[in-house]
């Protein structure tokens, strides 16, 4: 019991030691009050919402409050003052509410002043995302947020811009990147009947939920948005492999969010006040990395054929036990070859509170279990598929990282 103790206050020591060299820099921006289209009626509400979620989490604002009804100067200008905040820090996240577009499957985010009346005006008046994420690529963070509550419709539908899609686009997470969409990519989020949208509604409050890594927090909000709407919306996540564990708040379910231990001062002492308990980066344990090479896995699959490739050859090892069968690295790559080229569009979603994942450690080799959502379609013959499966992933660790020496799934249910 003492010896419990006393790891527990080393353990204590080592976050609050952590977190004070912790830089966590977000910039939100929430657009409702649109010049030329219908205006939004949560969006504002939902960046005040989140940038004071944020402030109890340790972050710095820029502008030290949400960015409410930007055009496109203050907009590129705000992303530049990002970009240049980042400098030294060690988390960054953005997070946009408001109308956001998909073109020619680049997704775009739209300034109050935006009017375009033909495609070719979409580079000169709305933001593209990508550029966002260049900004947090070339800043050395650990890990960087990406948040879009920006499904809504499409306000400029009928206007001639060829190429629009429903919904955003998937945008493949650069690398230590978690990307967050309030819906399915292709499909349209609410912005609710409440003050703010069901999914900025969830996030708020997972968020400040102490115990929950960054993967468990986003997983919760899918959960609780998914049964806000009765099912008609379900949020998305797109994540490269992170290294370490991060929490919005403290890492022990019951902590207090500004926990602070009880000092009695003595004469002429100096009392000190802990910071808030908020770890960024712990050394990841040989699940943590099988997890995230699962995700990586995942990810990679929803890329174009010749990436993929490229991808599993690194990826799996010689021999894999493939479905049952002991299959070369050759022959298991010829059969996801036909796999994506049968199926040029293919969307997955972890269902991260299916997962399980045990270790033998003296062998550095993992399992890893559970369930995803699939959408597959092919523009050529206008076939679909869609539904549920379950995966396992039995992965190596070496000197030269991860390798999946066997892989297998079988399809749970399906829907039309």
């Amino acid at each position: 019991m003492r010896l419990a103790f006393v790891l527990s206050i080393l353990m204590l020591a080592f976050s609050t030691l952590d977190c004070r060299a912790d830089k966590r820099i977000a910039l939100v921006v929430g657009n409702s009050n649109y010049q030329s289209v219908a205006s939004l009626n949560n969006p504002r509400n939902d960046a005040v919402l989140i940038a004071d979620t944020l402030r109890k989490a340790g972050f710095t604002l820029v502008g030290n409050r949400a960015q409410l009804d930007l055009d496109k100067p203050n907009f590129d200008k705000a992303i530049q003052t990002f970009g240049n905040e980042l400098t030294g820090a060690d988390v960054a996240l953005f997070y946009y509410a408001g109308h956001g577009v998909q073109i020619r499957n680049v997704n775009y985010l739209v300034p109050v002043s935006a009017n375009p009346v033909k495609e070719a005006d979409v580079d000169f008046q709305m933001v593209d995302v990508s550029l966002i994420l260049r900004q947090m690529e070339g800043s050395g963070t650990k890990l960087n947020l990406v948040i879009l509550d920006a499904c809504r419709n499409n306000p400029f539908g009928g206007r001639g811009l060829r190429g629009t899609e429903s919904g955003l686009a998937q945008i493949r997470a650069p690398e230590g990147t978690l990307l967050s969409y309030a819906t399915q990519p292709g499909n349209v989020a609410l912005d609710g009947n409440d003050i703010n949208s069901p999914y900025t509604a969830a996030l708020a409050q997972t968020m400040l939920t102490p115990g929950l890594d960054i993967f468990q927090t986003f997983n919760q909000v899918g959960l609780q948005v998914k049964k806000a709407t009765g099912g008609s919306q379900q949020p998305w996540v797109s994540s490269s492999p992170i290294d370490g564990s991060f929490y919005f708040m403290g890492t022990t379910p019951n902590e207090p969010a500004t926990a602070a231990p009880q000092i009695s001062p003595t004469p002429n002492s100096a009392v000190m006040l802990a910071q808030p308990t908020r770890p960024a980066v712990v050394a990841p344990s040989l699940a943590q990395r099988a997890t995230a090479l699962v995700i990586e896995d995942m990810t990679q699959s929803q890329g174009s054929t010749a990436d993929f490739l490229n991808y599993a050859r690194k990826a799996l090892d010689e021999r894999v036990d493939y479905y049952g069968k002991s299959t070369l690295r050759a022959e298991v790559l010829k059969d996801k070859e036909r796999y994506v080229k049968r199926w040029p569009v293919r969307a997955y979603r972890l269902l991260t509170d299916t997962i399980r994942t045990s270790c033998n450690e003296s062998q550095s080799n993992c399992q890893v279990s559970g369930l995803l959502e699939f959408n597959l379609s092919n523009p050529a013959t206008g076939k679909t598929s869609a539904g549920t499966s379950s995966f396992e992933y039995g992965i190596r660790f070496g000197p030269d990282g991860g390798r999946i020496f066997s892989e297998n799934g079988k399809l749970q249910s399906a829907r039309k």
